[in-house]
């Protein structure tokens, strides 16, 4: 019997996952779980007797869990809607890396009903705020699973920002942008841009500036409890972003502020989820060098 009275299922945008969508809602069914779909699950099944659309609203109070098919951004986006429910996730893995959806999508029919009757790992991550401020008024907020951040726009060019930190000046700098990570976004964009893997125990954000003009700019690793303002001075097209999902643009003189918020992002693992496996099998960490390699370098001149 499933740990949970009613269990909501999320879909990618995707006509594809038809067939996977179909066995999942059959294995919450089975469970003996209530079921509920959000819109876009609803469209893809085609069947609104037994599978009506719910919002996300109606969701969010009615449900114990929600399962999400997809990728990493499908998932970041439920969860960001969500997070005022405290509503758990589970991530079934149809896209690419897949860093926070580690269901395998071959291994859904055996994994799903033993997670559900309530065998799995259960991860609290912290999320952030931001909201802009145009002339000291506060013009857009949202939230953020991954990241929050400044970037230029269609334009192209660099940005002038200045960052404060619990209202102290620490850097000013021109960039391609700058980042403002949690320990689950240092895994994301973060990464690319040449910032650090935060384990997701550490209380901690980074900033991370995109492509610095300056290369002495470098990633910082920041307290959890800190207030980050990131002030743009020179900018001929640029935009705070939010998760990559919500974009808001900036003019001179702008602020963008962060913090981190009171919701969690809470995420299920299956049963012997372990980070630095995670790490190996995402990040290709097991890779060994080839035996034709290895012989150029005997074992004690390596």
């Amino acid at each position: 019997m499933s740990l949970f009275k009613t269990a909501a299922v999320f879909a990618k945008k995707s006509d594809a996952l038809k067939g996977p969508l179909e066995s999942l809602v059959k294995l919450v069914k089975a469970s003996g779980a209530r079921l509920m779909v959000d819109e876009v699950a609803a469209r893809i099944l085609a069947d609104p007797v037994n599978y009506p659309a719910r919002g996300i609203d109606e969701i969010g109070a009615g449900a114990d869990v929600a399962i999400v098919i997809g990728g990493d951004g499908t998932t970041l986006g439920v969860g960001r809607r969500l997070a005022r429910f405290s509503t758990p996730l589970i991530g079934i893995n149809a896209g690419r890396l897949g860093f926070i959806t580690d269901v395998v999508l071959e291994e859904m029919d055996r994994v799903i009903p033993i997670m559900l009757e309530g065998h799995f790992v259960r991860d609290e991550r912290p999320m952030i705020e931001g909201s802009v401020l145009h002339e000291g008024k506060k013009v857009f907020s949202s939230n953020a699973v991954n990241d929050i951040g400044i970037t230029h726009g269609k334009i192209g060019g660099m940005v002038e920002f200045t960052v404060y930190v619990d209202g102290q000046l620490m850097s000013s700098q021109r960039a391609d942008g700058i980042i403002c990570a949690t320990t689950t976004g240092s895994t994301a964009y973060a990464l690319a841009a040449g910032g650090p893997i935060l384990h997701p125990s550490l209380q901690g954000l980074v900033l991370v500036p995109v492509a610095p003009h300056t290369l002495s700019n470098r990633p910082i690793v920041l307290p959890l409890s800190s207030q980050i303002d990131l002030e743009l001075t020179e900018v001929r097209d640029g935009q705070a972003y939010f998760d990559m999902q919500e974009f808001m643009p900036m003019a001179e003189g702008d602020l963008l502020h962060i913090h981190v918020g009171r919701d969690r992002f809470t995420l299920l693992h299956p049963p012997g989820y372990n980070h630095f496996d995670l790490l190996r099998r995402k990040l290709k960490w097991n890779t060994m060098p080839t035996s034709a390699k290895s012989a150029r370098f005997p074992v004690g001149q390596r």
